[in-house]
């Protein structure tokens, strides 16, 4: 059995945020994955999809970190306030974190993120250096028509309307706050994924009615033009936007990129 241990650790904002640290297997340090979860999702994952992640990597020499932004699963805070630079404030606190535990390798810190998730690892990895490699799993690019497409069209217009909006979520009633969307015209994906250096994969599937793939077709293909580090798209065929039939694939495609 692998060795599980859970922390309770601080943003820059004072609330306490939780995570479980699934140590890799070996007496050397061990590189250290942070896994980033979705809007209005948890640490655990739709088909414990984290869990059995952090199963498959440990088997594969590799440590991962994952942990419940402000306002998700046992962390502190409410999903209302949810922004895109609180979220990447709260993986800027779990990189801190991971970097003073003991058997871990401070030069291997890799990040792998879903949906709004991958987003915050992208933004990351563009303006921190320290990230060896990161893979994104089905990010997107329009941060207000992916919102729409989670919460429906009557919630969205209360968020346009500046209230807070009520919606179903995997069977759960949630409420979700407008300051997500009043970052919809300052997010510049081209801009972002221009700016990481280091080498990142991005994996989407066929069928994603959540983000189109074409959307993310475009992004990738602009980008090819431009940087000198282009990433690579990984396409799954048949695959939804959490993967829930695909799973052995996006974990094999991943800690493959992390191995290379």
């Amino acid at each position: 059995m692998s060795r599980m241990e859970a922390f309770v650790f601080q943003n820059k904002r004072g609330q306490n945020l939780v995570g479980v640290l699934h140590h890799g297997q070996g007496n050397e340090p061990q590189p250290c994955l942070i896994v980033c979860h979705g809007f209005a999702g948890t640490k655990i994952g739709g088909s414990r999809r984290f869990v059995e992640f952090a199963r498959y990597a440990i088997k594969h020499n590799f440590s991962i970190f994952r942990f419940d932004f402000a306002g998700s699963g046992d962390s502190d805070g409410d999903l209302v306030d949810l922004t895109l630079d609180r979220e990447l404030e709260d993986l800027e606190a779990a990189i801190d974190l991971v970097t003073t535990i003991d058997g871990i390798d401070k030069n291997a810190i890799g990040l792998v993120g879903h949906c709004l998730g991958a987003v915050t690892v992208i933004r990351e990895s563009a303006k921190n250096s320290k990230i060896y490699k990161t893979v994104a799993w089905a990010p997107f690019t329009d941060l207000a028509g992916t919102v729409m497409r989670l919460i429906g069209e009557d919630s969205f217009s209360v968020l346009e309307d500046g209230d807070e909006a009520e919606f179903i979520y995997h069977g759960e009633l949630m409420k979700c706050g407008p300051a997500i969307i009043t970052e919809s015209s300052e997010l510049d994906m081209f801009k972002e994924i221009e700016q990481v250096h280091q080498p990142l994969l991005i994996i989407h599937g066929t069928e994603d009615a959540t983000v189109p793939l074409q959307e993310v077709k475009q992004l990738v293909e602009q980008v090819q033009i431009t940087s000198p580090n282009p990433p690579k798209l990984q396409i799954i065929e048949g695959a939804h936007h959490s993967f829930p039939f695909h799973q052995e694939e996006l974990f094999e495609l991943t800690i493959d990129w992390f191995s290379k």
